[in-house]
């Protein structure tokens, strides 16, 4: 039975969390032993082996490290170590990781020990932050992350620090990928919008497969059952604009619904999802606020019932959000320019470059919904049910057993 090994933050809850389980299910359907090691912080179910790599201790001192000295993903090292000695003995065939960063786990050391054992090792693209020498996200703005980061804006962003050692950073990113070998190492971006990224970063040189983040429509779909309390206090007969992200912040569009809820007209809302204790307090009142919710059935309903879905991402490497609420048969609305435009085609959504471009959108949204709900769900159904996607990482680990047997570099693993 082969053995697969992912690697991420969570443990079966957050998006990465969820999806490494995903994963994990389809895994140990096509025969493979599944394990799954974690950080200490994020702790949910999981229906594979589960391995905790070093304590909430351990990963405070790993914060305060990196907030002193710009060194996030370079502490940790004996809580690495310890991890490093239960990869010798699981000897797994594939190794999956998915967020390498988060203050558990140093990626050198580990990557050493992967490069050096010819491990078949899988690394999904949720984000930037192994292309920049600090930043997990970037914007049209700054380039230097294609050449050297050095003198980084953004310090003061995750993962936060006083002091500026991108350049360092990016250059040991650089050394520590580039000892892979061709056909021990895959990077997998979620959309093709990332894979561009990609190919112009120091992970260009490597194999690059894009698989696209699938959504499970089975759950997402339109709301058929009895209605929240919550969604019986709203009055769905205004227009209503549902935006959703998992920390509100000025980086990922507070401040932009804040000056969309003062322009748009009095039969219009927005419900707004993934607030803050102080931020419930503080919004304008024609914007419905709700806390970050993991409650699946509530998010579906609140999708199903909106007329428009807004996402107000730059940055987003795929939007998730946005293929959820087209599963339920939501128009979507997200920028030029951005992975959105990946999911969204002039049937299912908009893509638009202002807010000023919204307004238009907004006087007709419950008829265009009407209109465009059947083709939404259909798109989300043929191009990112999690089926198909997620399955391509079962073929993916077989390729890669398959090419690391015929290498003749290759050595038995430890």
């Amino acid at each position: 039975m082969p053995k697969i090994l992912q690697i991420d933050t969570c443990l079966g809850v957050g998006s990465t969390g969820k999806i490494a389980e995903i994963i994990g299910s389809y895994a140990k359907q096509c025969g493979w032993e599944c394990f799954i090691a974690h950080g200490s912080r994020y702790l949910g179910e999981t229906g594979m082996v589960p391995i905790q790599i070093g304590s909430k201790f351990d990963e405070y001192c790993h914060y305060i490290i990196s907030l002193l000295f710009d060194a996030h993903g370079l502490a940790s090292k004996r809580a690495t170590r310890v991890f490093i000695e239960e990869i010798k003995k699981i000897k797994p065939d594939v190794v999956h990781i998915h967020n390498i960063h988060g203050y558990y786990i140093n990626y050198k050391i580990l990557f050493d020990f992967l490069a050096n054992q010819k491990i078949p090792t899988v690394i999904t693209l949720h984000d930037f932050w192994l292309m920049t020498g600090h930043c997990a996200y970037i914007n049209n703005s700054c380039n230097k992350w294609k050449y050297g980061c050095e003198h980084c804006h953004r310090i003061n962003q995750y993962p936060k620090s006083i002091i500026d050692n991108s350049k360092r950073n990016w250059q040991i990113k650089r050394d520590a990928i580039n000892q892979f070998s061709d056909d021990a190492i895959t990077f997998v971006p979620v959309s093709d919008w990332l894979s561009n990224y990609t190919r112009a970063s120091i992970l260009g040189v490597h194999k690059i497969y894009t698989i696209p983040n699938g959504v499970d429509i089975n759950i997402f779909k339109p709301f058929v059952g009895e209605h929240s309390k919550l969604y019986q206090s709203i009055d769905w007969t205004k227009k209503t604009i549902i935006t959703i992200a998992a920390r509100w912040t000025d980086a990922n569009g507070y401040d932009d619904i804040i000056q969309l809820s003062r322009m748009i007209p009095k039969d219009t809302q927005i419900i707004m999802v993934g607030l803050d204790k102080n931020q419930l307090k503080t919004i304008p009142i024609n914007i419905i606020g709700v806390s970050k919710t993991d409650n699946i059935t509530q998010l579906v309903e609140l999708y199903s019932a909106s007329d428009i879905l807004l996402n107000v991402s730059r940055e987003v490497t795929f939007g998730l959000v946005t293929a959820e609420a087209m599963a339920c048969g939501t128009p979507a609305v997200v920028y030029k320019g951005t992975a959105g435009e990946d999911i969204v085609n002039c049937e299912t959504g908009y893509v638009i470059s202002s807010f000023s471009e919204l307004m238009a959108i907004v006087s007709n949204c419950k008829e265009n919904k009407k209109r465009t709900s059947e083709k939404c769900r259909k798109r989300i159904i043929e191009c990112f049910n999690s089926d198909i996607q997620f399955r391509k990482y079962i073929d993916l680990y077989d390729l890669m057993i398959h090419n690391n047997e015929k290498s003749p570099n290759n050595i038995t693993k430890v």
